[in-house]
């Protein structure tokens, strides 16, 4: 029974690679989870241990998704980068200017002002962190740890 979880089905419905990945990894540990423990290490008739053959049906899906989520992560950190220069020149650029004899903002008191100001850091904030969380998946080996689970 495990070594009919580990072949790859092909029938399912789930766009992406990742997420079939996702699905096939899951239904897989959960018949583990089912079978006798010593059914984890029975040959099948292919030669292999359900978890090798998991490993050599689901190589191909590995790769596919492996690129698929590099290409998002670089999408997504691309778009980062923008809002972040957006939001970077807009702390600078301060709506109604600066007051020439002091430096500070015109509006420094307004409730407008101090809630753009708080949503610029935050932006700033948030931008910066998805910016640096997305070039860190692209160009680390996080991607064979999301994948591989304790099989691949």
């Amino acid at each position: 029974m495990l070594h009919l979880a580990a072949k790859l089905n092909a029938s399912n419905k789930i766009s992406g690679a990742a997420l079939q990945m996702q699905r096939e990894l899951q239904w897989f540990q959960e018949m583990e989870k089912v079978v006798q423990p010593s059914y984890k290490e029975n040959i099948g008739e292919n030669g292999h241990i359900p978890r090798i053959l998991f490993t050599k049906e689901h190589k191909n899906l590995v790769e596919t998704g492996e690129k698929w989520m590099k290409d998002t992560a670089t999408s997504c950190a691309t778009v980062a980068a923008l809002v972040i220069t957006v939001v970077f020149a807009a702390a600078f650029t301060v709506p109604g200017g600066n007051n020439s004899d002091k430096g500070i903002p015109i509006y420094l008191k307004e409730t407008a002002f101090m809630i753009f100001a708080i949503s610029d850091a935050l932006g700033l904030f948030a931008s910066s962190t998805s910016l640096l969380m997305f070039l860190a998946y692209s160009h680390h080996a996080i991607r064979k740890k999301i994948f591989s689970g304790h099989y691949l």
